[in-house]
């Protein structure tokens, strides 16, 4: 028996998304970063120029000091060490300056050397003119805005904060071992009380510093907030995963609200930006009314990638089922033949979902038709095809333990056979309200799955000698015992006859109507209206 393309009185996409480039995705960011580090290298040829100016000026000060008060200056120390500094500073301000770019590295690497040296210059200028009481311990807080010229992540510059911290007073502390007259001020317990202060207010200085930067380099990742993309009109934040966003939006060319998934640019590394691009190559290429639709893909001018999908009102069915399980036979036999249907045209395009689960299909409504299921989330599927195979970090992996198939478990390949114990495990729950293996968590549930035969869906909810077959089949240990993909699944549920007994009610969901929130990073979230907006 062959399984219908299409239900009764289902809708069929409204258009042919443009399919998107290979690459397309990546291209444009690498070159969004190279611009962002040609900025950088500006800014930072800037700061180190600031630097050259201003350690040979205030020497003017140190002759100040000297003609002030002659026996509290070292004066000639002082040039020595301004010298010295002058020509690191000099030196790397020459580079920076004839440098025609700079690697990324190579502007970390400058980017946090500049406060932790001039910290050290700073003690040790102190140190000659008038020791820890000298008026250039305050000083060392103005070094601290090299961190406000080059805005970047605050994990970038913690190392280097942390360092110009500590190496103040450990200046102080040192010279104290080789110089008498160190050792004499610290030992006086005033002095002393004195570096204490000025390392917390130097520390607090610089705290606010990074994090202002931190700030700034974060504003130009949300700054599309407030504006559209490309030609979407940004409403509101529907959720946010590890490596994206959602948002609803308004299309100005369809004149409909969508839902626009965004790859958040501090999180755009090779890895994140191939999942990104192979869940929208892997969604743009399905066309099955149960899957999730894709209506646009593109990266705006300064490198943000996005696409566009349908914005769906209802509940994941991991909702309905912590509201209502178990479900009646034939109401779960219903959602099980959309979740197979959509399936079975992935899998005959060589795409594995990998992460079918109850919170990946989505419950809502297609015109007046409720119960309609739509399968979400392939930012971990598997296309085979060979520039896939190494997007996966080696030793993870991929998908939600209590629905993994025991050859994945085991380190094999995710076929179409895995995702036909998915959704076994899944029509289990729906039938009984429980998983196959009842409530083991953590390695004893990958046991489980490995060794464990459940009991059929009958010994815990009135289902008939068929249905337990079918469910039986999909769990068992072995691939080639199970169906071989969804599409096998399909048609022997149509051959209950069940699925159609089903009518669902027409009223709506006792809850708030949701909204979809998918992460790149596959794991599918649903906010509330309400919750949504107080973001």
């Amino acid at each position: 028996m062959t399984v219908p393309p299409t239900s009764p009185g289902t809708p069929e996409p409204s258009r042919v998304p443009t399919p998107i480039t290979p690459g397309v995705l990546a291209v444009a960011q690498r070159a969004v970063s190279n611009e962002e580090l040609a900025t950088n290298h500006k800014r930072l040829v800037t700061a180190y120029g600031i630097a050259t100016v201003l350690v040979p000026a205030f020497a003017l000060t140190d002759f100040a000091r000297e003609w002030a008060w002659p026996h509290h200056t070292a004066l000639v120390t002082a040039l020595v060490i301004r010298a010295i500094a002058m020509a690191v500073i000099g030196g790397a301000y020459f580079r920076l300056r004839t440098a025609r770019a700079l690697s990324e590295r190579e502007l970390d690497f400058w980017v946090n050397a500049l406060t932790p040296f001039l910290a050290v210059v700073i003690a040790l200028l102190s140190l000659c003119i008038s020791g820890v009481d000298s008026p250039y311990t305050d000083a060392v807080n103005l070094v601290a805005t090299g961190y406000a010229f080059v805005p970047r992540r605050w994990t970038k510059v913690v190392g280097s904060a942390i360092t110009a911290v500590i190496a103040f007073p450990a200046t102080f502390l040192v010279a104290a071992l080789v110089w008498d007259r160190a050792r004499a001020e610290l030992s006086e317990p005033a002095f002393a009380m004195d570096l204490a202060i000025e390392t917390a207010i130097f520390a607090a200085t610089v705290a606010v510093l990074a994090y202002a930067a931190h700030l700034l380099w974060a504003l130009r990742r949300e700054v599309f907030a407030a504006r559209s993309i490309g030609r979407y009109r940004v409403q509101k934040r529907l959720g946010r995963g590890g490596m994206g966003e959602v948002w609803s939006a308004f299309d100005e060319t369809l004149k409909r609200n969508v839902a626009l998934k965004v790859l958040r640019l501090d999180h755009a590394d090779a890895v994140a930006l191939a999942r990104f691009e192979r869940e929208v190559r892997a969604t743009i290429e399905l066309t099955h009314p149960n899957t999730v639709r894709v209506l646009d893909v593109g990266v705006t001018d300064d490198g943000i990638s996005y696409y566009a999908m349908e914005l769906l009102e209802g509940e994941s069915l991991g909702a309905l089922l912590r509201r209502e399980k178990p479900l009646a036979p034939a109401r779960a036999i219903h959602f099980a033949l959309q979740a197979a249907r959509a399936l079975a045209e992935a899998h005959a395009r060589g795409i594995v979902h990998r992460d079918v689960k109850p919170e990946n299909l989505f419950v809502t409504r297609a015109g007046d038709e409720p119960d309609f299921l739509k399968v979400l989330d392939f930012g971990i599927a598997r296309l085979d095809r060979a520039e896939h195979t190494q997007l996966t970090q080696t030793g993870m992996v991929a998908g939600t333990p209590q629905y993994l198939a025991p050859e994945v478990i085991e380190g094999g390949d995710a076929t179409p056979a895995a995702d036909v114990y998915a959704l076994g495990v899944v029509l289990y729950e729906m039938l009984t309200g429980s998983s196959p293996y009842g409530r083991v968590e953590g390695p004893a549930l990958l046991i489980a799955h490995l060794t464990t035969d459940a009991a059929p869906p009958s010994a815990h909810a009135p289902v008939g000698p068929a249905i337990d077959r079918i469910v039986m089949r999909c769990l068992r240990k072995r691939p080639s015992e199970r169906y071989p993909s969804a599409r096998e699944v399909a048609e022997a549920l149509i051959e209950l006859g069940i699925a159609e007994t089903w009518r669902p009610s027409s009223a709506p969901p006792p809850q708030p109507a949701l909204s979809l929130v998918a992460s790149p990073d596959a794991e599918t979230q649903i906010a509330s209206p309400r919750a949504a907006r107080s973001e």
